[in-house]
């Protein structure tokens, strides 16, 4: 079996590092969602009341209580 190299992982000695700021973050998503499809939904930035309890229950099932 030949293993290939994927890049530097972060040892147990060198913490995972937070985005810097929420611009950042929203690139992340941006490119989360253009590249892979994935979408990363703020809560509070939904306005609706109805539509923001529907995304944190679907939320709930899918990867369990906060």
């Amino acid at each position: 079996m030949i293993m290939t190299e994927r890049g530097a992982r972060p040892s147990a000695s060198q913490p995972l590092q937070a985005p810097a700021d929420m611009k950042e973050m929203e690139a992340m998503a941006r490119r989360a969602w253009r590249e892979r499809g994935i979408v990363i939904v703020w809560p509070e930035r939904i306005r609706d009341e109805w539509d923001r309890q529907h995304v944190l229950n679907i939320a709930s099932l899918l990867y369990g209580k906060r």
